[in-house]
């Protein structure tokens, strides 16, 4: 597949510089439509604009709603705001308003003024909650019938709906009061197993668990996977039923937030949303310095510290040999005992209740006492070996060794249970608890290991 979507960037990257954006058009145009996102992510600015007036993008339509910013722009600014809402108006409403938020706010209002009026109040719905809500994703075309409904009239009306393509993707039928409030559900293949002058209202099955619109739709993934469910019901703060989010939305939700929070974790203060590929080195660039400025001002303090213990380091200079070791082995339990906290309030599986906190403090600290049992040996034997070859002085090369060993189990200590607490302390302040990234973690253990050690030092050589 990676070499057909090679040779299919180059012929086509080649049919443009040529000129022959017709044949460019027909190579792509043949493409499958995670064949052709793979192409146009690849290509450059100026040749996807050139590709777009020539193309008619039926194969893109699938994928709309998942192309960066830019590129919805591009082809909203080259196919105009008419081709546009009749391409569109052929996708689900929850998609539609993903594209629609991708694009300036005045461009967006001149596509739902073309859009049919049914449609453009719908997707209006939908848009009125934040991009990043359960009800920015939660689709809306979905079956729902009142309580005194029989099951004959549900499907006759069910049936004709769906040869019209009303219906998204769906695998319940929502039963409501005549409020508006949702009653409960039913399988679509159960449905036909029924009497037909049966009442929906004595044939449904009672929602286990809702989801308001304004929750983050990371909720509703977690909802979906602590119960096991194929789609999550929304409904408001009155109880009335709203939409759905499905299996596919779950999905997309659930890729789109690890990824979000892999990149935190590593050291991205603001995420990069669009495509790796597609995204210029500038915006890279100014995504990746803020990280980097921080950790050169966190450097200032871990070498004022160093500075501080300037005489320390010379006179017993070997002391610096060990820094390294022993700033990246606590940095590392640090991110370790991190990354365990963060999937586990991710899942859910850690609540941010005092027992829980209680049993990640006791649980973290038997862990580390036990990966000391293993590791302060092996840090005794490198803390001696070194300055015994150096020195060949057993007195010198013991302290030495002790002091390694000292400051490798304190700062093992305290850099697991930073590293354990922080997730838990930023999401108990409604921080996203994926900012305590792997270089927070990192450099809190630094300047902890450089003081532990050199204080150590100092006090068992009196120095």
């Amino acid at each position: 597949m990676d070499r057909d979507i090679e040779s299919a960037v180059d012929t086509i990257t080649k049919c443009i510089d040529e000129n022959k954006l017709e044949e460019a058009a027909k190579l792509f145009d043949a493409l499958d439509p995670p064949r052709a996102m793979d192409v146009i992510l690849r290509l450059d600015s100026d040749e996807r604009m050139k590709l777009f007036t020539a193309a008619d993008l039926n194969n893109l339509l699938e994928v709309l709603a998942r192309l960066p910013d830019e590129i919805i722009y591009e082809i909203a600014s080259v196919k105009g705001v008419d081709d546009m809402a009749k391409t569109i108006v052929k996708l689900p409403i929850d998609e539609i308003a993903d594209v629609l938020f991708k694009l300036p706010s005045k461009m967006r209002i001149e596509i739902l003024r073309v859009l049919p009026s049914e449609l453009s109040s719908e997707v209006v719905k939908v848009m009125k909650f934040p991009p990043e809500s359960v009800g920015g994703i939660m689709t809306t075309q979905i079956p729902v019938f009142e309580e005194n409904v029989t099951v004959g009239e549900a499907l006759d009306t069910y049936i004709h709906r769906t040869k019209l393509g009303l219906y998204d993707k769906h695998n319940y039928i929502y039963v409501i009061d005549r409020n508006g409030k949702l009653v409960g559900h039913i399988d679509t293949k159960v449905l036909l197993t029924k009497p037909r002058n049966l009442k929906l209202g004595n044939c449904i099955e009672k929602v286990r668990v809702t989801v308001d619109p304004f929750s983050d739709r990371e909720e509703a993934s977690k909802i979906a996977v602590t119960y096991d469910l194929i789609e999550v019901p929304v409904v408001d703060m009155d109880g009335r039923f709203l939409g759905i989010v499905s299996l596919d939305d779950l999905l997309d939700v659930m890729v789109s937030e690890y990824s979000e929070d892999l990149l935190k974790y590593g050291g991205f203060i603001e995420t990069i949303k669009s495509s790796y590929i597609a995204t210029n080195p500038l915006k890279l660039a100014l995504r990746r310095v803020p990280t980097l400025v921080y950790l050169y001002l966190i450097n200032i303090i871990t070498g004022g510290i160093t500075a501080i213990f300037e005489d320390v380091i010379q006179r017993t200079a070997i002391l610096a040999a060990f820094m390294p070791m022993l700033a990246d082995n606590s940095g590392n339990i640090g991110s370790q005992a991190s990354a365990l906290i963060l999937r586990g309030l991710v899942t859910g599986e850690i609540r941010l209740s005092k027992s829980d906190i209680v049993k990640i403090l006791v649980k973290e600290f038997a862990t580390t006492t036990i990966m000391l049992i293993l590791l302060a040996p092996l840090s005794f034997i490198i803390g001696f070996v070194i300055p015994y070859t150096t020195k060949w002085d057993l007195e010198y090369a013991l302290g030495i060794a002790s002091v390694v060993t000292i400051a490798l189990a304190v700062s093992c200590y305290v850099a697991d249970i930073v590293g354990s607490l922080l997730p838990i302390l930023l999401a108990r302040i409604r921080i996203d608890p994926a900012t305590a990234s792997a270089p927070v973690v990192t450099s809190i253990g630094d300047i902890i290991t450089v003081s532990v050690y050199f204080t150590v030092a100092s006090l068992l050589f009196r120095l």
